[in-house]
């Protein structure tokens, strides 16, 4: 966007009002864009605002942005001073916003013959409050939210509003935010049969990442040389339209390696039968030798040993070094978090400064270990953690190089296990 005079005069106003303002370039096949933000605050991070157009200029001039904080990961602001929220909220399952309105009582059914395109959210509110004065209202969101968390559809957008009467900090409003939700959620959908959730806002890593495209035209495609098998290749489908919710993304992606978890894991133990029968000193009338190879194929009494074990040989299989080396120099951002341990989501981590060392094995251990935090609170000795990866909380919110790396290892499985495409 070209800085005119109304988007000058926007950055002008924010900063005047301490808020900070950031101008991004972004190159696509040689060309320059650049785009403006405004950087509201969003507890102790910011939240960039987008000034796009012109359009979008002239509508934050329209609203006293200056007066907002964004909450939590939500797609929700709040007048601190005034003790006011509202956040965007949207429904969960096969159902649109305006369905949701009228069950809710907020827009009438739509008259015979009328056409559903043409209806709209009425600009009715369903109310409630309680002894202490706090009040809370479903209604069409307001202007102000629409504009700093703007969506397609957001005219017929839904909004949660509390009003507390008196000044609120950061913290006390995203946590009655978050309590009032819940319970009135709740009760909407046992009272009205309608499943409702604070929309979450869009993050810069929540989506699937653009990956590198160098402008080839599209005449310059390959017709497909392989087929892959259908079970893991629907997990993998899956896993790709998991859009904003990253544990079941990293879930579905592990699944697409864990089908293939038998077959490697017997390959592995192949090779390890393998190497002890062609030992000089192995005796096939040495119980103590069998007893050996019994132990070294079967793991902990199962074939290919324990899931761990089957993680780590299916990395093995799936992935070199130089698979791992180029997708880390190629992924800096991804390496970077990796090399540190989060403790929100694994105390594994991946030094990668160690030159000439296999990292697959900790790449095995890293993954295993969040997918056992992600469905249960035991470990493969049978031992209960407290730690576990919930929907919806800060953790779930940095998972996404993690996510990353498992989508490699499911992308790998896929093709090592593929065939040539058969006659059609």
């Amino acid at each position: 966007m070209k800085e005119s005079s109304d988007l000058k005069a926007l950055l002008q106003r924010a900063k005047d009002a301490g808020i900070e303002t950031e101008r991004r370039e972004f190159v696509f096949q040689g060309s320059s864009v650049f785009y403006n933000y405004i950087c509201l605050p969003n507890g102790k991070d910011k939240r960039r605002v987008m000034v796009g157009s012109s359009s979008k200029a002239e509508d934050l001039h329209s609203i006293e942005f200056e007066r907002f904080v964004f909450l939590g990961g939500y797609d929700a602001i709040a007048d601190l001073q005034k003790g006011e929220v509202e956040a965007a909220i949207s429904p969960i399952g096969p159902v649109g916003p305006l369905t949701v309105a009228r069950r809710l009582g907020l827009s009438a059914p739509p008259s015979e013959g009328e056409e559903l395109e043409s209806e709209e959210v009425e600009d009715r509110a369903i109310k409630s409050h309680r002894a202490d004065g706090i009040r809370l209202e479903i209604s069409r969101g307001t202007k102000e939210l629409r504009v700093l968390t703007s969506r397609p559809g957001a005219a017929n957008q839904l909004s949660l509003k509390l009003f507390f009467g008196e000044e609120r900090g950061y913290d006390a409003a995203l946590s009655a935010l978050e309590v009032v939700s819940n319970s009135l959620f709740f009760y909407l959908d046992l009272e009205r049969g309608v499943t409702l959730a604070l929309r979450r806002a869009l993050k810069k890593h929540s989506l699937n990442q653009l990956r590198r495209y160098d402008g080839n035209p599209v005449s310059n495609i390959r017709f497909p040389e392989f087929e892959y098998d259908s079970a893991p290749f629907s997990l993998y489908w899956y896993a790709k339209s998991a859009r904003g919710m990253p544990l079941l993304q990293f879930l579905a992606y592990y699944q697409v390696a864990e089908y293939y978890f038998p077959s490697f894991a017997k390959l592995e133990a192949i090779r390890t039968a393998g190497k002890i029968l062609k030992n000089p000193t192995f005796r096939v009338d040495r119980e103590s030798d069998l007893a050996g190879l019994i132990s070294a194929i079967s793991g902990n009494g199962r074939v290919g040993g324990s899931e761990r074990e089957q993680m780590k040989a299916t990395v093995l299989e799936v992935l070199t070094m130089d698979d791992v080396e180029r997708y880390f120099a190629d992924n800096s951002e991804v390496a970077e978090v990796l090399e540190r341990k989060n403790k929100l989501i694994t105390d594994k981590a991946i030094n990668l400064k160690r030159k000439d060392h296999d990292h697959r094995p900790d790449i095995a251990e890293m993954l295993y270990d969040i997918r056992c935090r992600i469905v249960h609170t035991k470990n493969d000795a049978g031992e209960f953690r407290s730690e576990m990866l919930l929907p919806f909380s800060s953790a779930e919110e940095q998972l996404w190089p993690y996510t990353d790396l498992m989508r490699l290892v499911a992308q790998n499985a896929l093709i090592r296990s593929s065939s040539s495409l058969r006659p059609i």
